[in-house]
């Protein structure tokens, strides 16, 4: 199959035993470090308490001048998203949905400028030379105001603070209804990625598990000798699924018909997706939650987590397919994954 993946995007990534274990559940997620010193992620008595991954972002004093003219993006060290795995056009399940919330504690102050946006980032090719020089993710705070809230290091869907919107790589979602939080609201984004009968499965091969790994997918089987092995796809074998992305707010989900304006061009399945954070300004503060530190319990959210970090996730972020063993043919006049240019959900 051609490489389906956008010109200039990073390569979706193989994964050792106990990194999937860490996408599948949610736990033990760390974040690039924040490039500016006035800013950090700290662990706390409820970080150490608290199940999956919980970061408490501490904020500058309003008198730090360092901050008031930046603008800087961290994303976690491993996805939410392994495309090579996790597709359901590898795994063959019905879908597959990643998410994570933010608990906002403060957003700036009265005499500085500041916001908030937060979801997911699909990498440049070469961001990594971004993270091994923290002083690039930094800008000058109004540098994308004429676009929205972006990443530096790929194209990224983000919740925007300053009026609720979402924002599909720097340009907002039109029709999405706004959802503006305020200091003690939680806000959480989530992406389901959905299985597409219409298009042949992607050829895959089995890789063997290690003994002291907890199983952690729906796709692991059992070899002849009876080694459990997990089902994984080549990179360029990857094939664009449809895709859809909602909003919660204090654990609510919420409806928007507008998500049909979602582009597909790089939220489609065949690359690898992480968690990112955008703070513009000083005085931004809270609490970042991932896996079963989330307080939503819809798909994806801390029930799905739960037993993911039991090692079970036939119901943890994916709803299993009765084709999940079985490859099909293409189908005739249906949507070929989003493949076409500029395509939208």
């Amino acid at each position: 199959m051609a490489d389906s993946t956008p010109k200039g995007l990073a390569v979706a990534s193989s994964y050792a035993d106990h990194e999937r274990y860490f996408i599948s559940s949610g736990k033990q997620l760390r974040f690039q470090n924040i490039p500016t010193p006035t800013y950090r992620l700290a662990q706390t008595t409820e970080s150490l308490k608290t199940k999956g991954t919980f970061w408490q972002l501490n904020p500058s004093a309003s008198s730090d001048a360092a901050t008031t003219a930046v603008t800087w993006d961290v994303y976690t060290n491993l996805p939410l998203f392994a495309a090579r795995y996790d597709s359901p056009l590898v795994s063959g399940n019905d879908s597959k949905t990643i998410y994570w919330e933010f608990e906002i504690t403060s957003l700036g102050y009265s005499d500085a400028p500041a916001s908030l946006a937060f979801g997911f980032v699909v990498k440049d090719a070469g961001s990594e030379t971004v993270a091994a020089r923290p002083e690039k993710s930094l800008r000058p705070y109004d540098a994308a105001a004429g676009l929205g809230p972006v990443s530096l290091s790929g194209p990224s869907l983000l919740w925007y603070s300053v009026d609720g919107g979402v924002y599909a790589n720097g340009r907002k979602v039109e029709g999405a209804d706004a959802h503006v939080a305020q200091v003690g609201d939680t806000i959480g984004l989530g992406v389901t990625f959905l299985f597409d009968a219409s298009v042949s499965m992607v050829p895959t091969r089995d890789v063997l598990d290690s003994s002291a790994t907890k199983p952690s997918k729906v796709s692991k089987a059992i070899d002849r000798r009876g080694n459990q092995t997990t089902r994984v796809a080549d990179a360029n074998d990857l094939v664009a699924c449809p895709t859809k992305a909602f909003v919660t707010v204090n654990g609510v989900e919420r409806e928007s018909s507008g998500w049909d304006a979602v582009a597909r061009e790089f939220l489609s399945g065949t690359t690898d997706v992480y968690p990112v954070l955008v703070v513009s300004g000083p005085g931004v503060g809270g609490k970042v939650r991932i896996g079963e530190a989330v307080q939503f319990g819809g798909e994806g959210g801390v029930q799905d987590a739960a037993l993911a970090a039991k090692g079970n996730t036939a119901h943890a972020g994916f709803k299993k397919s009765k084709w999940s063993k079985v490859f099909k043919t293409a189908g005739g006049g249906g949507w070929f994954g989003g493949g076409q240019a500029g395509g939208f959900m």
